[in-house]
């Protein structure tokens, strides 16, 4: 194990790749555990990042932890969404509930030296940083409290009554929720499996089934779709023809906190640019929607429970 630059983000990183093995295997302070090809690091050097870049990419590879990236994958990279402030903030409070064993436990941070909430955050300077827990979370939203030390350093960091209240109706708002969403290839070829396989298991499983057709797939559609998985229960993200499309609504849901369902064409499992071999596939083929139904609507209710949609 060595220490190297995260071709990433440029952070200090543990270098911890074995012999033989193309590109680096990487701990890095900021983006935290993945892989890389060394065509990938070359293709993102090339590419000449922004910083807003870098801290999207490095923001969504915290959020997919182990994950490796090759050179196919740059392009969906470069092309990552920021999250709205509020969303960005929410992500803050959410990784401080995680580090809070008890409600009398508190923390500190050096904003300086805090590569890893730049990443949570997706901040691309501690300037960034300070504005959501500052002027955001502590000031506007009093979902916070601390004090704060000379040098930009959050001394005693807690959550307050307020900001349990509002982790909490996140929770609600999902557990009430009787919505099913797909993300899928909008393809005239991939309907049938929308139509036989995958909104009827919705249904079946007792939820209500949506997605959002898109012959004109433009910003209103793409907030449409925001919208929509934000009101959602669960989400059903369905890989074939490896849109990039479908990897950003499925990360934005498992960003909320929305289980995720992944199911794929049997064929072409192994054509998904990102290496989602972590995740479960419910695979289908052409001539057996009807096994594909049945098997989708028993994961729905193994991983959520039956709904009580009608």
């Amino acid at each position: 194990m060595s220490a190297i630059e995260c071709p990433i983000c440029k952070s200090n990183a543990q270098d911890h790749t074995t012999a033989g093995v193309d590109g680096k295997k990487l701990d890095c302070r900021r983006c935290g555990t993945y892989s890389i090809s060394s065509t990938a690091s070359a293709v993102w050097k090339a590419s000449e990042p922004s910083l807003r870049q870098i801290a999207n990419a490095s923001g969504w590879i915290r959020e997919h932890q182990e994950i490796s990236i090759t050179s196919n994958d740059i392009d969906s990279i470069l092309i990552i969404q920021t999250p709205s402030v509020a969303e960005r903030a929410t992500k803050i409070l959410s990784a401080i509930n995680k580090l809070t064993p008890d409600l009398s436990y508190s923390f500190n941070l050096e904003t300086h030296y805090a590569d890893s909430w730049l990443s949570i955050s997706y901040s691309d300077n501690a300037a960034e940083l300070y504005y959501l827990f500052k002027t955001f979370l502590l000031d506007a939203a009093g979902y916070i409290s601390f004090s704060e030390a000379i040098g930009g350093h959050f001394l005693n960091i807690q959550i307050t009554p307020k900001g349990y209240e509002f982790l909490e109706s996140l929770k609600q708002n999902y557990t009430s929720s009787q919505i099913g969403f797909c993300a899928m290839w909008f393809s005239q070829s991939v309907l049938p499996i929308w139509q036989n396989a995958i909104e009827p298991a919705i249904k079946d499983a007792g939820y209500d089934p949506k997605r959002i057709d898109s012959h004109h797939h433009n910003n209103r559609i793409d907030d449409e779709i925001v919208a929509m998985l934000r009101r959602s229960k669960f989400v059903v993200a369905d890989f074939t023809g490896q849109r990039g499309g479908v990897y950003f609504e499925a990360g934005f849901a498992l960003g909320l906190g929305l289980q995720v369902i992944w199911t794929c064409k049997k064929s072409e499992l192994s054509n998904n640019h990102f290496d989602t071999r972590q995740y479960n596939f419910v695979t289908w083929e052409d001539d057996k929607l009807d096994e594909f139904k049945v098997a989708l609507q028993n994961r729905i209710e193994a991983t959520i429970g039956h709904g009580n949609f009608s």
